[in-house]
């Protein structure tokens, strides 16, 4: 597959910016996603699951998000973990 592919009950804030080749998914049973306000994610990074992703955060190219992300940090790896306040 190629594009950008967001599950229709995610929830995204103001100012985000999507790079290319980004899936956001909820994960079973329905469960959404939720992305803050001024937000990066990077290329082809994945957002699965009932994950909340704080204000202000960075998620790093080719990350795998399943957990919960604070705010004004920055993510990044396989399964993400937070490698840095912002």
């Amino acid at each position: 597959m190629n594009g950008i592919i967001i599950g229709h009950s995610a929830k995204i804030g103001s100012n985000v910016t999507i790079s290319q080749q980004v899936t956001v998914m909820q994960g079973p049973k329905g469960t959404c996603v939720e992305i803050g306000d001024n937000v990066i994610l990077g290329a082809g990074c994945k957002i699965i699951g009932n994950v909340k992703i704080g204000d202000n955060c960075i998620i790093g190219a080719n990350a795998v998000v399943t957990h919960d992300i604070p705010a004004n940090t920055v993510a990044a790896g396989v399964p993400a973990r937070v490698i840095r306040d912002l």
